[in-house]
């Protein structure tokens, strides 16, 4: 089973904001002041961050496996055995994480550290998180699931 990753607005406005400010940079370093060197530097910069943020918002899912959940974002995979996840409750830190969206889910793991990411439907994660280790604690208020 496949569910897809929540990737908030601000997020998106990133993409859109990389690029308004690198474009004026890249044609100033180009046609009113010519500079190749400030150019190449602008054009790779904004090429950079807008292929590591459009994988982001493109690759961004995770899938229940048989023994395990793939946590899958942009270039990031991350596997989590089943078996190690203690819990599972939101939060909205805003630490770096596998998350496009502040609101997140925190898998705390017994050996592999707290693992944060968001999804779609948070109900039907948690779900098929209980049927597949019964074990692990789910601590999420009545209203986010």
């Amino acid at each position: 089973m496949r569910l897809k990753g929540k990737v908030a607005v601000w997020f998106y406005a990133i993409i859109f904001f990389v690029a308004a400010f690198e474009v004026p940079i890249l044609i100033v370093s180009v046609w009113i002041e010519p500079n190749l060197f400030g150019a190449l530097i602008s054009l790779l910069v904004l090429v950079c961050v807008e292929i590591l943020c459009l994988s982001v918002a493109l690759r961004n899912y995770v899938v229940f496996q048989n023994e395990t959940l793939l946590v899958v974002f942009g270039f990031i995979k991350k596997s989590i055995p089943y078996s190690e996840i203690i819990g599972l409750s939101v939060t909205k830190e805003p630490w770096s994480s596998l998350a496009a969206s502040i609101d997140r889910i925190k898998i705390r793991t017994k050996s592999k550290g707290d693992i944060m990411i968001s999804i779609v439907d948070k109900k039907r994660f948690c779900e098929e998180m209980q049927s597949r280790n019964p074990d692990a604690v789910i601590s999420l208020p009545p209203n986010e699931v």
